[in-house]
């Protein structure tokens, strides 16, 4: 059943769902200002629903989402440049895996003060807690590793791979916005979204909207999908392009949006004074950019276009 009413003390309208079947409790629960807050709609309830007496939050429901449709784009480039679809998908499991565990570790790192007293919340991630940084780290271990195991090259895979993890992210970033985490400084902008007292940071407890920065990356990595799903499908005929370079590109374009966006940051994890996310996107458009001159100088990388030439030549088929 679906009811209407007035939050109050927000100036707001919900939407709720109700299952009075499962467990008498709203299913959902979308909200929407009503004058001059908010125009992005924030959830109340993340918890998406239930099943066999499991509670699925939207937090997993948008990852699950952003890997599915990641690896749906990842085996169309895969057959675009020639290349055996199946490969990337049989290495899905692992390094999904390595990545979700490399998330949550590198957030417990950095937050240890709060799980050294109960060890045992470290293992729940289904609140948050996933960090991109230990994702993309762990992530790409495996995927070398897996690699290696298949004898097949690193460089060749790794340019498909890294094209769709920003679909991923920007997808995964409505988890965030389920669970009202990843926002900004308050601001009365027509696109500032309302967050609950109970999730707003104790020195900005007296504002209720804030920059939904979590929304800005998930634009930001959309972009960033575009241009590298653009590059690997044009090195297929453009000699200046080398194996890896999609994922140089990514690096330095991903480290600065990130940069900039942790500005405006409320909930920045830390090492030492400044946010980790700081030091992460100035080592990433680094290695990125140092990789883009190494990788045409002393260790020169294939180019991809030869290497598609030779294959279009020996099966005789084009994608024209």
């Amino acid at each position: 059943m679906l009811s209407i009413n007035r939050v109050s003390d927000s100036r707001e309208w919900c939407f709720s769902s109700y299952h009075a079947r499962w467990n008498n409790r709203p299913g959902w629960s979308v909200c929407r200002s009503a004058t001059i807050g908010s125009s992005v709609p924030v959830l109340h309830d993340p918890i998406a629903f239930s099943l066999f007496g499991l509670s699925i939050r939207w937090y997993a429901v948008f990852i699950l989402t952003g890997i599915i449709v990641s690896l749906i784009v990842m085996r169309w480039l895969a057959e675009q440049r020639r290349m055996d679809p199946e490969f990337p998908l049989d290495a899905a499991p692992i390094v999904i895996v390595a990545a979700i565990i490399g998330a949550r570790f590198y957030y417990i790192l950095l937050r240890w003060n709060d799980y050294s007293a109960d060890p045992g919340a470290a293992l729940n991630i289904r609140l948050g807690g996933l960090t991109i940084h230990g994702a993309l780290l762990a992530g790409t271990l495996a995927f070398l590793w897996y690699c290696r195991r298949r004898q097949q090259r690193f460089f060749a895979w790794v340019d498909i791979v890294i094209a769709v993890v920003p679909i991923g992210q920007a997808i995964g970033r409505w988890g965030n916005w389920a669970n009202q985490e990843a926002f900004g400084t308050p601001t009365d902008l027509p696109w500032a979204v309302h967050i609950d007292p109970e999730h707003r940071p104790p020195s900005y407890a007296a504002n209720s909207t804030f920059h939904p920065t979590f929304l800005y990356e998930c634009i930001l990595n959309l972009i960033i999908a575009t241009i590298l799903i653009w590059l690997v499908l044009r090195m297929r005929t453009d000699r200046r392009y080398r194996e890896g370079d999609a994922l140089w590109i990514y690096l330095i374009l991903y480290g600065i949006i990130r940069f900039i966006i942790e500005s405006d940051r409320t909930d920045s994890l830390k090492i030492g004074p400044w946010p980790a996310a700081y030091w992460f996107s100035v080592g990433f458009i680094l290695l990125g950019s140092a990789m883009l001159v190494v990788r045409r100088t002393i260790w020169p990388g294939r180019r991809v276009a030869d290497e598609y030439r030779q294959t279009i030549s020996f099966t005789g088929v084009t994608n024209d």
